[in-house]
Formats: C-alpha cells, sequence, structure tokens
C-alpha cells in the first residue's frame, strides 16, 4: 500500500510541475512563484474573502451577467486562474475551468471545487453582484479596474449602453506594460541609504472592544453627499482619506478622553509608483500612520489636516517606500529558504496575532462609471476578520460609500463619527447593523 501510494504522490507532484511550468498570470507565462500576496496565504483557517458588492436598481439578470463576465475575463486573463501550492510555495497557473455567475446568497470559499478553483468569484442575488477576491491574488486597486469593465459590459447587454466610457478597459485591449508584474518578486530595491525617516509609533490606543468579540462580524453602511464631502475636503484642504480620519479619530477621542495613548488612523496606502509599477494588478500596499494627540486635538481642522497632508508625504517618499519594501522582500525571501507548509506557516503565525490599533481605514477610490452610475445605488467592500474597527471608502456617482466593519454589534462609534459629520456641516445616513460573514478560502487542506 506504502508503495503504490508513494507512485501516486508522486505523479501528482509531476502533474503539478507540469501544470506550473506551462502558464502564469498568462498563457504565455509559467513558473510564477505567488510572492505579492504571500502574506495571505499562511493563515491557520485560511484567509476571509474580499467582497466588492455593486448594489443596482433593479434586480441582476444573470444572462447578461454572464455574458458580460466572459467578455470581461478576455481582458483580464489572470483572474482566470488558479494557485497551484508545492512545497509550501503557491504558483499561479491558468484555470481551464471558465468562471461562471452563479445566482445564490452564498459566497464560495475561494480557491475550493465549489467555485472551480478560482481565486475571483462572482455571484449575484436580488438587485446586487458579488465580486469575491482573494487578497493573495490582488489588492482594491488590482480588483476595481475588472468591477468597471464587469459593470460596463453588463450595462450593455442589460441597458444597450455601449458608450465608451474613458479609463474603462475592455476585451480586445493589450495589458498594460507591467500590468502582471510581481513588485516583491526581484532583487531588493535601490534606495538612498542616508536619508533618515521618522516612523510615527504603531503603540497606541486600542478599543476595548477588540478583545471583546463575540465571533461574528458586523458592518455598519454610511452615505454622504459627494459634493458636500468634496466641499468641506476643500474648505480644510483635505483629501478624502485624510477628512475621514479626521473624523474617526475625533469620534474616538470625545468617546475616550481619558486614553493615555494617541488613536491612529492606519491608512492603506499604495506603493506602485514608489516600486516603478503602476499598474500591476498585484498586492502593493503597505499602511501608514496617521496619529491623533493632544497637539493634533488644540489645532483647528484645517492644521490638522496639514498636518495629516505632511505625515503622508513622509510615508509616501519614494525612499521611504523602498526601505519599507525591502523589508518585504526579506520576509518572503526567508519564506523561501522553507522547505514546507508548516514550516512557512509557523514564520507567518504571527500575522494570526498582530492587530493595527486603533482603527485601519482604506479608500478605493473613485469607480470609473460614466452615464451606467444612474444604474447604480452603491458600492460596498467589505470582509470577515476585522479585529475592531475597520472602515472602507468608495466614492461612487454622486456620493460616498463607507462601511464600517466590526468584530462588535455596538453602534457607538458610527453614531460618534456622525455627530462629527454634523459638526463639519455634513448630512451622514446610516442604517443598522449588518451581520455578515464571507468565508475562508479553501486553497489547501489545512490541519485543525
Amino acid at each position: 500500500m506504502g508503495f503504490f501510494q508513494n507512485i501516486l504522490n508522486q505523479l501528482r507532484e509531476n502533474e503539478k510541475e507540469i501544470m506550473i511550468e506551462k502558464s502564469g498570470s498568462t498563457r504565455a507565462g509559467g513558473r510564477e512563484k505567488d510572492r505579492a500576496g504571500q502574506s495571505y496565504l499562511y493563515k491557520l483557517n485560511g484567509m476571509e474573502s474580499e467582497v466588492l458588492e455593486v448594489r443596482f436598481n433593479e434586480n441582476v439578470r444573470g444572462a447578461e451577467l454572464n455574458r458580460a463576465l466572459t467578455e470581461s475575463m478576455k481582458r483580464y486573463p489572470y483572474f482566470n486562474t488558479r494557485l497551484i501550492e508545492k512545497n509550501g510555495d503557491f504558483y499561479i497557473v491558468q484555470n481551464d475551468a471558465a468562471p461562471v455567475a452563479r445566482k445564490t446568497r452564498t459566497l464560495a470559499r475561494l480557491g475550493g471545487i465549489e467555485c472551480g478553483y478560482h481565486l475571483v468569484d462572482i455571484t449575484y442575488y436580488g438587485t446586487s453582484i458579488y465580486i469575491s477576491f482573494h487578497h493573495a491574488l490582488c489588492d482594491g486597486r488590482g480588483i476595481k479596474p475588472f468591477a468597471e469593465t464587469l459593470i460596463w459590459y453588463y450595462c450593455k447587454f442589460r441597458y444597450g449602453n455601449d458608450t465608451p466610457v474613458d479609463g474603462v478597459r475592455l476585451a480586445g485591449e493589450k495589458l498594460l506594460d507591467g500590468e502582471t508584474d510581481d513588485p516583491f518578486a526581484g532583487p531588493a530595491y535601490e534606495y538612498d541609504e542616508t536619508k533618515e525617516f521618522e516612523s510615527p509609533s504603531r503603540d497606541a490606543f486600542a478599543l476595548p472592544e477588540a478583545d471583546e468579540t463575540d465571533g461574528k462580524d458586523y458592518r455598519y453602511e454610511a452615505v454622504i453627499d459627494g459634493g458636500q464631502f468634496m466641499a468641506v475636503c476643500k474648505r480644510v484642504n483635505a483629501t478624502p482619506a485624510i477628512l475621514v480620519a479626521l473624523m474617526a479619530s475625533g469620534a474616538i477621542a470625545e468617546l475616550y478622553p481619558d486614553r493615555d495613548k494617541p488613536i491612529n488612523a492606519n491608512i492603506a496606502a499604495d506603493m506602485r509608483e514608489a516600486l516603478d509599477c503602476p499598474d500591476t494588478f498585484k498586492n502593493c500596499v503597505r499602511s501608514m500612520i496617521l496619529p491623533y494627540d493632544e497637539k493634533i486635538a488644540a489645532m483647528t481642522v484645517k492644521e490638522r489636516a496639514e498636518t495629516y497632508r505632511k505625515l503622508l508625504g513622509e510615508q509616501r517618499d519614494r525612499d521611504y517606500c523602498r526601505r519599507e519594501a525591502n523589508a518585504i522582500i526579506g520576509l518572503f525571501d526567508k519564506l523561501d529558504a522553507c522547505p514546507s507548509y508548516e514550516e512557512k506557516r509557523k514564520i507567518m503565525s504571527f500575522f494570526e496575532k498582530m492587530r493595527l490599533n486603533t482603527y485601519v481605514i482604506s479608500y478605493l477610490g473613485k469607480f470609473i462609471l460614466g452615464e451606467n452610475s444612474k444604474r447604480i445605488n452603491s458600492i460596498h467592500l467589505y470582509n470577515s476578520g476585522t479585529d475592531g474597527l475597520g472602515i472602507n471608502m468608495i466614492a461612487c456617482g454622486d456620493k460616498f460609500i463607507l462601511d464600517f466593519k466590526q468584530s462588535f454589534e455596538s453602534d457607538k462609534y458610527v453614531a460618534a463619527f456622525i455627530a462629527q459629520a454634523d459638526s463639519l456641516g455634513l448630512a451622514c445616513h446610516t442604517g443598522k447593523a449588518i451581520e455578515f460573514a464571507t468565508p475562508a478560502d479553501k486553497l489547501i487542506k489545512r490541519g485543525r
């Protein structure tokens, strides 16, 4: 029995090797190790799906959506892929099973048989299209162009609107230079090592609820008028992300006046430009810190915004980003030296316990919709697994949509945020808590 099992295992490994050599993000690729997404591949119970929910004004039709999906995949071959694990490493290969949009309320476990082993899965129900994606394959900026293309084709087939929209990529167009590049695959980046950088401290106030989770995920949806929001941004010289950070940190400061540590807003930051890979779809983000302490609290809103602009500018510095990228490359090189999945998971186990106090903000930007914006009610981004509080923000049509992701049900932070909005003359609307779950992946059989 052992002899035949060994032969079978060897045949399976040979088959994996053939698949790995045969293709990558495109048919012309091969032996493409997933380096940029390694941080998300070794969680004990798998990585939870990220979900973009596009909510239309009318019920979604499956026939038109599947036509749109077929056309969209012609432009984005790297989303018709799967991951193959070999000796603990994961390789991107083309998926021979074409993706299919399914009508269901249930989100599939990415990388599993129920979605054809894909890392991007499309489902729909009622008025919503759900675009589930794995963070090991891409980040928010990587999936956003695909979502814009899918929306354009769906509206073409559903409503007959084929007016071109500047910035929306269509079938037949070539990939951009470097669109499939892995920013962490090569050697360390060169940077000015004589520069001195001051990194804000990560030692910050922790929300008490972060340790009081009931094991469930909740979110609150908030909507702010886009015109009003941008007018306030202009008045106080803030970007959208900075204004939300000021409001959220101000809200927490009001709730905890006796805290003994600063409030940190951890902003998801794109490093593409600094790493000379502006068009890659792969993960290329790190977090930047905007602290809110007594010194900041004593400033006017405009002074706070200008201080935050300066802090973000320093953390976006090309040399600073390259130094941070080299630290990531060093970690990945260490992983490469490990001979098995289990050894790599041991090294990455610190991610399971790592927490970014006080909260996290991710701004995906403005969706390119053109005339189709009138067909869409809202677009949301969310995922399970948040410890404490996270805020995802999207600009859609004439509104800003914020999803407050929480590991607790209380609405006190959302209520305090709305009070901050009121103080700035912004009308912010929200509803009741939504309990939700996005499933962990099924990339590999994991020990329990």
